[in-house]
C-alpha cells in the first residue's frame, strides 16, 4: 500500500483533530502513519486460526485490537467518542458504524452507494502505481469536505506531482494526488507504547518495560516496499544481546548508540510484526521507548 503515507498526510492536514481506526489488518494501512490510530480487523472470522491467534494476543493501550472482542469494542473510547471527525479505514464497501467518514480500501467496486452518503474517489500514491480508494461522507457535507481535501492536496503537492479535483455530482467528486517515485515516504518516529504489542502491561510515556522479558512482539504496521533503516531506541539500560525477528524470521541487527539498528525490506501487502528476544531475559530496567524508520 504505497499510498498509505500520502493518504494519512492528506487526511491529517484536511481534518485537524481527527481520530482514526484502521480496520484493515492483517494488511493495515493507516497504522503507523496517522498518530493515535487504533488498529483492528473488519473480518476477523475470515483469517486463518494461527493468524487470528497472533493478533488476538496483541494489546494497544491496554485494549484488544478492534474486531476481536465485542465487549471491548463497545467500551467507551474517549479519544474516538469525543473527536469532531472519526475516520475508519475498512476493506468492506460500506460505512463503518460510529465513523463520520469511512475510507474504503480499493474502492467500492460495483456496490451501490449507501443512502444518505456521498463519495469522494481518491486516486493517490505514486504516479507509476496509482491506487483507487473511496471516501464515504455524509451527503450534505460532501462539498465542504471535498474543498478541504483539495486545499490539503494543493499544500502537499511538490514539484513534478499530479494534482487536481472535480465535483462530478451532488453525491460524487474525485481527487487526484500522485507523486513521482518513490512517492510520499516520510521518516517515521513512533512511541513504542502507542503500537500494538503482546506485553502484559500497556506501558506509557516512559516506554514499554522489558526488564526480565524473554520475548515480545510488536505490530509496526504497513511500510512501503523499500529499504528502511530501522532504529529501536531504549532507556534505563543497554539492550544487550537481543535478537531481532521480522514476521517470525531472525534478522541481522547491530547495537548502535542507545539502541538497536537494522536494515529491513518489508514484504508488501501486510503489516510488519517485529519481535525481540533475549536468551536470559532483557536487562533489568530496560524500556523500549521509540521506533524510528527512515527510507
Amino acid at each position: 500500500m504505497s499510498a498509505a503515507p500520502l493518504l494519512a498526510a492528506l487526511l491529517g492536514r484536511a481534518l485537524p483533530g481527527l481520530a482514526a481506526r484502521d480496520l484493515g489488518l492483517p494488511l493495515g494501512a493507516l497504522l503507523p502513519w496517522l498518530p493515535g490510530c487504533r488498529a483492528g480487523l473488519a473480518e476477523a472470522e475470515a483469517l486463518p486460526p494461527e493468524e487470528r491467534a497472533l493478533l488476538a494476543g496483541l494489546r494497544q493501550s491496554g485494549q484488544p485490537l478492534l474486531g476481536l472482542d465485542p465487549a471491548a469494542d463497545a467500551a467507551a473510547d474517549p479519544a474516538w467518542d469525543g473527536a469532531a471527525e472519526r475516520l475508519a479505514w475498512s476493506p468492506l464497501p460500506d460505512a463503518v458504524p460510529g465513523a463520520t467518514i469511512t475510507l474504503v480500501a480499493g474502492g467500492m467496486g460495483e456496490a451501490a452507494l449507501p443512502e444518505g452518503l456521498g463519495r469522494i474517489l481518491l486516486v493517490a500514491g505514486r504516479e507509476d502505481a496509482p491506487e483507487r480508494h473511496d471516501l464515504l461522507v455524509p451527503e450534505p457535507r460532501l462539498s465542504a469536505l471535498f474543498e478541504r481535501l483539495c486545499q490539503a492536496a494543493a499544500a502537499l503537492a511538490g514539484p513534478g506531482w499530479r494534482q487536481g479535483g472535480r465535483a462530478l455530482s451532488p453525491r460524487q467528486a474525485s481527487l487526484l494526488l500522485l507523486a513521482p517515485p518513490p512517492g510520499h515516504v516520510p521518516d517515521l518516529l513512533l512511541a513504542a507504547a502507542a503500537l500494538p504489542h503482546d506485553l502484559p502491561g500497556p506501558g506509557g510515556a516512559e516506554g514499554l518495560p522489558l526488564g526480565g522479558v524473554r520475548q515480545m512482539r510488536l505490530l509496526l504496521g504497513a511500510l512501503p516496499a523499500l529499504r528502511w533503516r530501522l532504529r529501536l531506541g531504549f532507556a534505563g539500560a543497554e539492550p544487550g544481546a537481543a535478537a531481532l525477528f521480522l514476521d517470525g524470521l531472525r534478522h541481522p541487527v547491530r547495537l548502535g548508540s542507545g539502541g538497536l539498528v537494522a536494515s529491513i525490506e518489508p514484504v508488501p501487502g501486510r503489516a510488519l510484526v517485529l519481535g525481540l528476544a533475549w536468551r536470559e531475559g532483557a536487562p533489568p530496567g530496560l524500556r523500549l521507548v521509540t521506533l524510528e524508520a527512515r527510507p
